[in-house]
């Protein structure tokens, strides 16, 4: 069962690089560290008093020693949670194929002994002598050094960003898959990925649980993101920490009781039963690629008034990890 994780004895830091010397800009970045540096101290969203969200200084001669003393200073004070969140160009040293965090002014990635380079996250996570019980990464970025218009970097195909980015005892999100390219559209307000969380955080997840586990967001994301066609994420976990909840869902209401009987006319009405049959059509016509009988069945679905079987359905195929044909789905039911 997810558990919420304490506010008071956790703390995040975020870290986001809108501007470069070098490197293409994004701005979006910047909205995506306000946004949800507000969302984390909502107390209907996680309650994380303000002091417990830190994000370093990145204007000063030494960004590297910012965004590490500021790690250190949360990793010693954290005894709950201590989530890590990036945003940014990322890089990858084709020598090593070690995973690079770009930063303002240190991007030459020969200046080895200056950039933030992922070892140095994992090394700060994984001290044995940190209280912390549960460590969260979040990366929104890509992983070569080649910075494309529109994208936040590229990598080559023989890389394995979930391996790269792996670490014992923590839960990582990553944007993309290893050969993909993270996408921050011209213009956007945020980056597609950090958008998209941003959305589940201030409106919740119409079929989520009361509490948004890691596993619920993550099956959230990608099913979303796969359904407009961008880049999907990838996670990596170890224990049970993928239940750790990180906010509670503002879509959530708690079911009404059922009425039955004489009950009914003092009570309200009474729910009508939901059946499935409409929507099981859908799914099978889906499959057999038949997309308008498939529109035409969610169409009876919502005359039949099956929502509910609708939501229950594609949550079922984002736990069996099927997220385009959730997408799919989700796609034909926007249009019902």
């Amino acid at each position: 069962m997810a558990t919420l994780a304490d506010p008071t004895a956790s703390r995040a830091v975020l870290v986001g690089v809108p501007e470069y010397d070098s490197l293409p800009p994004l701005p979006a970045v910047r909205e995506n560290v306000g946004a949800l540096r507000r969302l984390f101290a909502d107390p209907a969203v996680w309650g994380l008093p303000t002091e417990n969200i830190l994000v370093p200084d990145l204007t000063g001669p030494d960004p590297l020693g910012a965004v590490m003393e500021t790690l250190r200073s949360a990793a010693r004070e954290a005894t709950d949670t201590l989530l890590v969140y990036y945003a940014g160009h990322g890089l990858t040293n084709i020598l090593t194929g070690e995973l690079v965090l770009a930063l303002p002014g240190v991007e030459d990635l020969d200046q080895w002994w200056r950039v933030l380079s992922f070892d140095h996250i994992r090394r700060a996570l994984t001290d044995p002598t940190l209280a912390a019980a549960r460590r969260v990464v979040v990366l929104d970025c890509c992983y070569s050094a080649l910075a494309l218009a529109g994208d936040m970097g590229s990598a080559p195909a023989s890389i394995d960003v979930a391996a790269l980015t792996e670490v014992n005892g923590a839960y990582v999100l990553t944007a993309c898959a290893e050969s993909e390219t993270a996408k921050a559209p011209p213009g956007a307000q945020y980056t597609a990925f950090t958008g998209e969380l941003i959305t589940a955080l201030e409106d919740g997840i119409a079929d989520g649980p009361e509490l948004l586990d890691l596993h619920t967001l993550y099956r959230h994301l990608a099913t979303v993101l796969a359904g407009k066609r961008w880049p999907v994420p990838q996670q990596r976990s170890r224990n049970s920490i993928g239940d750790l909840a990180l906010a509670r869902n503002r879509a959530w209401s708690a079911p009404a009781a059922p009425v039955d009987g004489d009950d009914a006319g003092r009570s309200g009405p009474v729910l009508r039963r939901i059946t499935v049959p409409a929507t099981e059509r859908a799914r099978l016509l889906q499959r057999a690629g038949n997309f308008p009988g498939a529109a035409a069945a969610l169409r009876k679905a919502a005359v039949d008034q099956e929502p509910e079987a609708l939501r229950q359905h594609i949550r079922q195929l984002r736990r069996a990890n099927r997220h385009s044909e959730a997408a799919a789905l989700w796609r034909l039911a926007e249009g019902v």
